[in-house]
């Protein structure tokens, strides 16, 4: 496969250092899963949360945000967002966050046996022969306080177990998985650690992804000539940008920011930063409309109706890159972030900005790819990942997942309530209920648009 795209399926993990490991290498990865969707190392208020959830499900503390973490997007049970987690070798259980309900974690029976090594109540249990003890209901002298049993099985083995029902007779509760007794946390290692064990398969990638870049540039520009580079300040907009300058000199390359009025503060000045570090030129698009005044016109954006992406973005866009001239312009989106950008070509016109070629160097790099490859780089990453946000956009995204919205609102709260007034003019309710949808994440998924064409409403392949 080019470019490297055979590392995007699988990810392995090296026990000495504890590193994750792109692909999985025989004789060295002492561990190896498929990657359906995006993965990830997970960030300072992930591991946090992991950490605390775990220990309220298991009795233990097991030490994750001091690890490195990777996370994997799969479908969530209860539809909001969930991962699957990983860690030291061994998968820890899904990790999911549901409407009401908060931060909930599904164990794996190894996340039990470390648990259960770290110190975690357990209990005893004999597996009966022949039977298999997975998905099979066992009584045990009474119910845990944490949320799932840990059951030690004939001292060979760990089981976690979902409690059910409880009484005079005990507690029941169902089996969810068993493994190995003995797995315990290992050594921890950090992010240098796993940029040189993987330095082979980055150093492949990148030289990939510069070549393809000079070839497109020669195909398109005939070498001549200067490329954009479409920067929103996140991971994926970053790396494009640093490819670019390491394959065509920085003289060649710009960096184009648009400043929707309602982007995050702290976005732009990183992406100032990120432009004067890298040494290219930066040229930054305001939106020419006030987007709480659109909000009043049109009420709330939704995923159906996105209008602000197309008024507030790609409109500004159009009108900039007619009057530089602009013919290719190099994009972030990558193939894991959703279907639709999997179905977009790394190479075509963009249809929202007719007579532009786009490129999309990275596309099937995975964000764990672009995290190493900046951290090998020594590129900074914008501090607002660190705070739990996986989207690094505006401050109020239909395309948000609901906690993230909950950490937009904690972060600003005072814009959520400028937006709630905004919207409440528009729908007549007190500013209040309307505050209250906001946080609640209805409005995201509201059917009704209040003006434009649904259909034109929601571009692929537009974020940096």
């Amino acid at each position: 496969m080019d470019g490297g795209v055979e590392w995007s399926h699988r990810l392995g993990w090296l026990r000495e250092p504890s590193v994750p490991l792109l692909g999985c290498r025989r004789g060295v990865s002492s561990a190896c899963w498929s990657m359906r969707g995006d993965y990830w190392l997970a960030g300072r208020y992930e591991k946090r949360v992991l950490d605390a959830v775990a220990e309220k499900s298991l009795g233990a503390r097991l030490g994750l945000s001091e690890r490195l973490v990777v996370f994997h997007r799969i479908p969530a049970p209860l539809g909001e967002y969930a991962v699957e987690v990983f860690a030291d070798a061994v998968r820890i259980g899904v990790l999911e966050y549901a409407p009401g309900r908060g931060w909930l974690l599904y164990p794996s029976g190894a996340a039990a046996s470390i648990a259960e090594s770290l110190g975690a109540e357990a209990y005893e249990v004999t597996a009966p022969r022949g039977r298999r003890l997975k998905g099979k209901r066992v009584r045990l002298p009474r119910c845990p306080s944490t949320l799932y049993a840990v059951l030690r099985v004939s001292g060979r083995w760990v089981a976690v177990a979902k409690p059910s029902s409880g009484g005079e007779e005990g507690c029941w509760a169902k089996v969810r998985d068993v493994a190995p007794r003995g797995f315990q946390p290992l050594e921890p290692a950090g992010l240098d650690e796993a940029v040189e064990a993987n330095r082979e398969a980055l150093g492949a990638l990148a030289a990939e992804a510069r070549e393809w870049i000079r070839r497109v540039y020669r195909s398109v520009l005939g070498g001549q000539g200067r490329v954009y580079v479409a920067l929103s300040g996140g991971a994926d907009s970053s790396a494009v940008l640093s490819l670019a300058r390491e394959a065509l000199g920085e003289e060649r390359v710009t960096a184009v920011y648009v400043d929707t009025g309602m982007e995050f503060p702290e976005t732009r000045r990183h992406v100032e930063r990120l432009a004067a570090l890298l040494g290219v030129e930066l040229e930054v698009v305001e939106a020419d409309r006030n987007p709480l005044e659109e909000v009043r016109r049109r009420g709330l954006m939704t995923r159906d109706n996105r209008w602000c992406t197309r008024l507030l973005k790609l409109e500004p866009l159009r009108r900039f890159y007619s009057r530089r001239g602009a013919r290719l312009v190099l994009d972030g989106a990558r193939s894991l972030e959703s279907t639709g950008r999997a179905a977009t070509p790394r190479l075509g016109e963009n249809p929202l900005i007719p007579g532009i070629l786009r490129a999309l160097p990275i596309h099937h790099w995975s964000r764990l790819m672009v995290q190493l490859y900046l951290a090998e780089r020594n590129i900074p990453l914008l501090h607002l990942y660190q705070e739990g946000l996986t989207r690094i956009g505006c401050i109020a995204c239909p395309a948000m997942h609901l906690y993230e919205l909950h950490i937009a609102y904690r972060l600003h709260p005072s814009w959520y309530h400028r937006l709630a007034q905004a919207a409440a003019e528009k729908t007549r309710e007190p500013p209040g209920q309307v505050l209250a949808r906001l946080l609640r994440g209805e409005w995201r998924k509201e059917q009704e648009a209040s003006t434009g064409n649904p259909s034109t409403a929601s571009p692929r392949g537009t974020r940096g």
